[in-house]
């Protein structure tokens, strides 16, 4: 009789949690978010340590799906390896400790609660490939290159991103030139290897793609060029960079010099048009106002600048719900 129930409860737990999962979701938290239509909430990452890692997962304590997907929180971290030093062991190991047991368990899906994206030591117009294809291989869901200043440049770096498709393929175009070695990426997204080369393809390109092609629109020619550019197919969000940005029309470190604000607005423009999110820099007191003008994804604070920044922004949202 006990064992009965038992399984009569095992039952109804599962059934509820089918109940409430979509079957075929997006295995990237930031393309589901985006057309649920929601905000979408990520902070800078430098330090690659696992310990780090773990931080990171519990600050969102460990919400169901329905949950993860309606309220501000925590959906992706943008590691920096521009900057930083590029290190894909390291990185490896960061992306290990990130992956959550509890996580799947609590909401009934493979979907992490923080997707991974990671900005390259590489620009538009220099060699992508080789970077891209790693940085894949180890299980991101996203890559950022700076300096994106051309069309055919942002072009190259889609191509990168995508495995070679059959050619009578609706979307063989970009074509593709990724290698094909996904078992590591495999394992961390929990697919098998043809399931995995299913979702590893950019989105909105493939509407079922798991993969998002970031470009930073920080020089002149990126801004005069910015309406070719976003005609790419495969772009999935631009972050414009003031501080580049003001360096290259001559007002070093005058982030709000007009000059950079006017680039910023033709950026933004061009991307509401494109349907192209532009990625935002916000603070508890700008994000309404951003929010108000058509932002829908956030950079918010550092993880080597603990100031409560992300926490107090993620306040403020949860308000406005």
């Amino acid at each position: 009789m006990k064992l009965t129930i038992l399984l009569l409860v095992i039952f109804a737990f599962s059934f509820s949690l089918s109940a409430q999962v979509p079957e075929n979701i997006h295995l990237n938290k930031v393309i589901d978010k985006l057309e649920h239509h929601q905000i979408v909430i990520g902070t800078w990452v430098s330090a690659l340590h696992p310990s780090n890692a773990i931080g990171l997962v519990e600050s969102n304590g460990y919400p169901d799906y329905k949950t993860s997907i309606s309220q501000p929180m925590l959906d992706f971290i943008l590691i920096d390896m521009e900057h930083q030093p590029y290190d894909i062991s390291v990185l490896r190991n960061f992306l290990l400790a990130l992956n959550s047991k509890r996580d799947v368990v609590t909401k009934g899906n493979l979907q992490p609660n923080i997707a991974t994206f990671v900005r390259l030591p590489t620009e538009g117009n220099e060699p992508v490939h080789a970077l891209i294809k790693q940085v894949l291989d180890v299980g991101v869901h996203g890559i950022v290159i700076p300096h994106v200043q051309k069309a055919a440049e942002a072009e190259r770096i889609v191509r990168a991103c995508r495995y070679r498709r059959p050619k009578d393929s609706p979307i063989y175009q970009p074509k593709g030139t990724r290698g094909a070695s996904p078992w590591l990426a495999a394992y961390l997204w929990g697919l098998t290897l043809p399931e995995y080369v299913d979702h590893a393809d950019v989105w909105p390109l493939n509407a079922n793609g798991d993969l998002m092609v970031v470009i930073m629109i920080e020089d002149l020619e990126g801004v005069e060029n910015v309406d070719e550019i976003l005609r790419v197919k495969g772009i999935g969000a631009v972050i414009f960079g003031p501080y580049d940005y003001s360096f290259a029309c001559g007002h070093p470190g005058e982030t709000a010099h007009p000059d950079v604000v006017k680039a910023q607005t033709v950026v933004k423009k061009a991307c509401d048009k494109a349907g192209v999110p532009l990625i935002g820099f916000a603070n508890p007191d700008n994000v309404k106002k951003m929010v108000r003008n058509n932002y829908r994804m956030f950079l918010v604070g550092h993880d080597v600048r603990p100031d409560g920044r992300l926490q107090k922004v993620l306040d403020v949202l949860k308000k406005m719900k």
